[in-house]
């Protein structure tokens, strides 16, 4: 028998609570946001657009130099094509190795003050006076950071790859298809080692400007001084350098040769460390770090 219930005029049943939304995408999303409104940076990513269209010019001619070769009957090793234009391979291990030095001043400039400035404005009562995670908050900062590299390096040397497949003539495009995936794992992990310092720092810090002068001061003016202890036969120094590991796995994952004539015009093929693994196990070690800081910086402000 159902029973007989009495509502005042107009009583609407309050639906039962849904599953309440992640905090992750806002957070990222307000991050960005704001980051986008700033002239710096625009001007950081009009830069890295334009590394990226400097290799995509690179690998058009390269690959419509071959393309003509082939359609005319010559053959590319009689007229030197490789020597001059260099392959697909090293045009994507140049623009890995040259984009992730302009990559450092815009992630800088878009997150260092990522978690710095929630410190330094008290924002961390207002979050966390909601039923927000500590891991939420930190993923949310994670993405918002990362959103800079997965466009600069990963989003756009997929673009690139996709453009070598598509202009490539066929007796080359079957060998392109097994670079896809070395060089998206090269991208992710200069991805990953960027956001990881970049939040690691931002979480120790309170001062935006202060984290991006830091950041970019350790990851190029360190690599130059490891770079140094390297070149003077100072191997170890040469894994202190978060840039130089990546180039040894660039160099490894895509094996780009020699350096041709339009590869020494952007400065040619740098030198490596001798120990792959050696790399491996610093960048590890190295996002481990910046990970780390950003625990330790969250559970610092938050302490519940």
């Amino acid at each position: 028998m159902t029973e007989d219930r009495v509502h005042a005029i107009g009583y609407q049943r309050i639906a039962a609570p849904g599953r309440r939304a992640s905090a992750i995408w806002p957070i990222a999303r307000t991050l960005v946001t704001l980051a986008l409104k700033r002239r710096a940076t625009k001007l950081a990513l009009i830069l890295c657009l334009g590394v990226v269209v400097g290799h995509g010019i690179w690998l058009t001619v390269q690959l419509l130099s071959v393309r003509f070769a082939a359609e005319l009957g010559m053959r590319a090793g009689a007229f030197r094509l490789q020597d001059a234009v260099g392959n697909v391979q090293e045009v994507l291990a140049s623009y890995l190795q040259i984009q992730f030095y302009f990559t450092t001043p815009a992630i800088a400039v878009v997150a260092g003050g990522a978690i710095a400035d929630d410190r330094r404005a008290g924002a961390f009562e207002l979050y966390f006076s909601r039923p927000l995670t500590r891991l939420s908050y930190g993923l949310g900062k994670i993405v918002g950071t990362a959103a800079v590299p997965l466009t600069t390096l990963f989003l756009a040397t997929l673009i690139l790859w996709l453009a070598a497949v598509g202009i490539a003539p066929p007796h080359i495009r079957a060998d392109l298809w097994s670079l896809a995936l070395p060089a998206l794992v090269g991208a992710g992990l200069a991805t990953a080692v960027l956001t990881a310092g970049m939040v690691g720092m931002s979480a120790l810090a309170r001062r935006s400007t202060g984290v991006a002068v830091a950041f970019v001061a350790l990851l190029l003016l360190g690599s130059a001084v490891a770079e140094g202890l390297a070149e003077s036969h100072q191997l170890w120094g040469g894994y202190l350098s978060p840039e130089r590991d990546l180039r040894t796995l660039f160099d490894a994952l895509l094996e780009p040769g020699a350096s041709s004539f339009a590869g020494s015009i952007l400065g040619g093929r740098a030198r490596v460390n001798p120990s792959v693994a050696g790399s491996a196990l610093a960048l590890g070690l190295y996002i481990a770090a910046g990970l780390g800081a950003l625990w330790v910086g969250i559970r610092r402000e938050v302490t519940s």
